[in-house]
């Protein structure tokens, strides 16, 4: 059992992050209702939260406190000593989990997430974006985005004091995953779980949702997550054609296998 008062969520982009932070924070009374997000310990972040305001949030807020976080654990994106050096104590200290997705899925997801405010992105097929370069931590990664996928899963996976959960686990089988977060944790877990209810289109709560939140069946809390868009696992096959895949599978194809996405 790991004990420590942060609980850092890593992920690649669109990969699960939020359906992670949500899951533990409405299934466990030990985990606090606020999260945090460790980028914004950066003072060139979009919106940067000062160091000693960070401090304060994770000295005072109960419970167990998740941070999430996208960027590589030698935590690159963080500049000034100080906050660079704060990065990675919450880092090293913390236990890890660690979510991915099929990186063909997070290819897509991530087109389409980077379309709504990018605009070159916008411009861009989807076999012109999967081939560009990764700048997503605010470095010239010198790599295309697939390699980059690949980099980050192999360099997290190196971590000590970290679990391993993938979205499609998640999607298939919601409870067996949250109840092993919980016992890596060592938190307490809800006998009948919380799922979360995805806003629709409007960004409103689902009919389904605000139904059952009438009928008392279920708090009326949705996901946290940005949704520009609703995907699902295996879309990739509906945006990918053959040189696409043949592109991602020589940048990414070894990590895949990794990670089991792959036969070996």
């Amino acid at each position: 059992m790991i004990c420590s008062k942060t609980v850092v969520v890593a992920t690649h982009r669109r990969s699960g992050t939020h359906w992670t932070i949500d899951a533990l924070r409405n299934n466990s009374p030990d985990v606090s209702e606020t999260f945090l997000t460790l980028e914004r310990a950066s003072s060139h972040h979009d919106a940067p939260m000062p160091l000693p305001e960070f401090r304060g949030q994770l000295k005072t807020l109960e419970g167990r406190v998740l941070v999430k976080v996208h960027d590589l654990p030698a935590a690159t994106f963080w500049k000034r000593d100080e906050e660079r050096t704060f990065a990675l104590s919450v880092l090293r200290d913390s236990p890890v989990i660690y979510v991915h997705r099929d990186g063909r899925d997070v290819m897509v997801s991530l087109y389409y997430y980077m379309k709504s405010f990018d605009e070159d992105v916008e411009k861009q097929s989807f076999s012109d974006f999967i081939r560009s370069e990764s700048k997503l931590d605010g470095v010239d990664s010198g790599m295309s985005r697939p390699a980059y996928w690949a980099h980050h899963a192999r360099l997290w996976l190196q971590q000590p004091n970290l679990l391993l959960v993938s979205y499609e686990a998640l999607e298939k089988d919601y409870e067996s995953s949250v109840r092993e977060m919980a016992a890596f944790l060592g938190i307490s877990a809800r006998r009948s779980l919380r799922t979360i209810d995805l806003p629709g289109k409007s960004g409103k709560p689902s009919l389904v949702g605000r139904a059952l939140w009438k009928l008392g069946l279920r708090q009326q809390r949705l996901s946290s997550a940005v949704q520009p868009r609703r995907g699902s696992s295996g879309d990739w096959r509906n945006h990918f054609n053959n040189d696409d895949l043949a592109f991602f599978m020589a940048e990414a194809g070894e990590q895949m296998r990794r990670l089991g996405y792959l036969k070996k």
